[in-house]
């Protein structure tokens, strides 16, 4: 299975040893592909164990380097929901747990409990874009319980990759990718008490150097390598950045 269109940085940080780690995406936007590919990745270069909560499971994998256990979610499966299969993964002596989907507080507390408990933990979460990640997983929490939830969602997320898939020029579909490396920049605008998403988006077009990939950037590529149209690059953006995507198109074609 191939990691074509993932960045390498989310490839590196699949190493860490524990830790949260989130694929992020609209429907159809091939968090499941993407998911299974870095499963494989770490399937063929370390030695784990692996444990999988699926639904349905999609991509059978065959153990290579890793022990892959893969569990299926529903009434009548493995697992009767998401939360119950993370708690009882504990249990597995597994080094990574990979959770096909975290929809509620209940799969999110026990992401992060895996997570604290010294785990990689793999998640997706049906967002568009990493500031509303972050958004959706503070506000899984009561008002109450968020700034408790901020410190440890601050030290325990390592890496968000929100994707979209476009079609290319030639009819061929493209990954689009935003990716936000939690750092001591980003930890403190979680902390915050008022989470700004502008101020997220802006630690990510500044943390390009650490390894950040802005949306405008991604898009940026696309067009200048004729893979996409100027139409298909703005209409993923809102109206106030648009002329950000310009300026980063100029500069990007200066430096070809």
């Amino acid at each position: 299975m191939s990691l074509f269109g993932i960045p390498d940085i989310v490839k590196t940080y699949i190493n860490q040893p524990q830790g949260l780690i989130l694929v992020t995406g609209k429907t159809n936007s091939g968090k499941t592909t993407t998911l299974n590919a870095l499963i494989n990745e770490i399937n063929e270069t370390q030695n784990k164990k692996i444990l999988t909560l699926e639904n349905p499971v999609e991509y059978r994998h065959t153990s290579k380097k890793s022990i892959i256990v893969q569990k299926e979610v529903g009434l009548g499966n493995d697992s009767l929901t998401f939360s119950d299969g993370v708690k009882n993964s504990l249990r597995e002596d597994c080094d990574i747990v990979v959770i096909g989907e975290i929809r509620d507080r209940e799969t999110m507390d026990a992401a992060i409990e895996t997570a604290e408990s010294g785990h990689l933990v793999i998640g997706t979460l049906h967002t568009k874009s990493c500031a509303e990640t972050l958004d959706r997983m503070i506000n899984f929490y009561d008002v109450k319980d968020q700034a408790s939830i901020k410190y440890l969602i601050a030290s325990l997320l390592k890496l968000v990759l929100s994707q979209r898939l476009l079609k290319t020029t030639d009819g061929k579909l493209v990954l689009v990718p935003e990716v936000m490396v939690v750092d001591n920049v980003v930890a403190g605008l979680i902390r915050k008490e008022k989470l700004g998403v502008s101020e997220v988006e802006d630690a990510i077009q500044s943390g390009i150097e650490k390894g950040d990939i802005s949306l405008i950037n991604s898009l940026a590529k696309l067009f200048v390598e004729d893979r996409i149209s100027l139409e298909q690059a703005r209409s993923q953006i809102e109206e106030k950045n648009i002329e950000v995507l310009n300026r980063t198109i100029m500069q990007m074609k200066i430096k070809k």
